[in-house]
């Protein structure tokens, strides 16, 4: 049961991660819709383009991580407490 906890709040972590990301996009957008007022609309067709291949990307990867999760859970657990040890001890205070 204690897996679980952890894989649901690895997921959740990873959807809130996706959310920023999408807010971050949207940002990217609007400031490349200025440039591209500013430059001409095809620059602002090829770079909306840009973004939402990129957009389409991370969704792509996002969901191929949720359902590795979810088919592995146990060893998706392992791998991010590995990844979680691995970079504690990296960043972690020296003293």
């Amino acid at each position: 049961m204690k897996m679980d906890k952890a894989v649901e709040a690895d997921v959740e972590a990873i959807s809130e991660e996706i959310k920023q990301l999408r807010a971050d996009i949207e940002r990217i957008i609007g400031l490349l819709g200025q440039t591209a007022r500013h430059g001409g609309d095809e620059a602002y067709r090829q770079a909306r383009e840009a973004s939402e291949r990129a957009w389409n990307e991370a969704k792509s990867t996002a969901g191929d991580v949720v359902n590795r999760i979810e088919t592995k859970p146990l060893q998706s657990a392992i791998a991010a407490f590995g990844i979680g040890l691995i970079l504690g001890l990296l960043f972690g205070s020296r003293r």
